[in-house]
């Protein structure tokens, strides 16, 4: 199984072209998208991609930034918020939530947050990927030392869910997915996977894509998780 993981930044806008192109030549069997937008760019993206055989589902239809996800398998839509899109592929009894969370600190983000902890708690026998961009961070998985909702994330691994990049990522793979433009790092973007799920995987490769930022794909690398499942 292969899943790529990638916010658009700001939906994609003039880069469309090339993100389709990065998409389809790693022909992933499941896309999770952050920042996408249903306009005309995000048509363009869930027209092209339908073409090459992916079921989609975008977590908000009104032109807002949210969450987005594409699989080759058959799913079933189980859950759709704002920013939040959750389906089941029967084929591999696999639930999986793709997410994005607010950036600003405050009431929205905590309320988010709480729905992902309380949906992990739930969840937890069953096989579940919780992957997008988490805008929260580590000191650890900061430059500067910062950190931003890491109590969140320990919460999360306090769970028993597994945090793949930190605990298999491919040597030499980048640590931070997205730079301010001051130049400080920042580890954003996550998959993480319930006790169950990581019970069934085997060989597992996981590591961020910093070509897509550095050709300016996105302002974000892409994260790629490969495995046997």
């Amino acid at each position: 199984m292969k899943l790529i993981s990638l916010n658009l930044r700001f939906g994609g806008q003039k880069r469309t072209p090339q993100i389709i192109d990065y998409l389809l030549s790693e022909d992933a069997d499941l896309v999770v998208l952050t920042e996408f937008m249903m306009n005309e760019k995000g048509k363009e993206i869930i027209r092209k991609i339908s073409q090459k055989g992916y079921n989609i589902k975008p977590s908000n239809d009104d032109g807002s930034m949210g969450s987005f996800i594409a699989s080759k398998s058959d799913f079933v839509t189980k859950s759709v918020f704002d920013r939040w899109t959750e389906v089941y592929i029967p084929k591999n009894d696999l639930y999986v939530l793709g997410v994005y969370v607010p950036d600003q600190p405050g009431a929205e983000k905590n309320i988010f947050w709480k729905r992902i902890l309380e949906y992990a708690k739930n969840n937890i026998e069953k096989n579940v990927l919780i992957t997008g961009d988490f805008n929260s961070c580590t000191k650890e998985d900061s430059s500067n030392g910062t950190e931003y909702y890491a109590k969140e994330l320990m919460e999360l691994e306090d769970l028993k869910y597994i945090d793949l990049w930190k605990n298999y990522s491919k040597e030499g793979s980048p640590r931070y997915t997205w730079f301010y433009h001051s130049g400080e790092g920042f580890r954003l973007d996550y998959v993480f996977i319930s006790p169950k799920l990581a019970a069934s995987m085997d060989e597992i490769i996981v590591y961020h894509d910093f070509n897509v930022r550095e050709a300016k794909i996105s302002d974000h690398s892409s994260l790629i998780l490969e495995c046997l499942f």
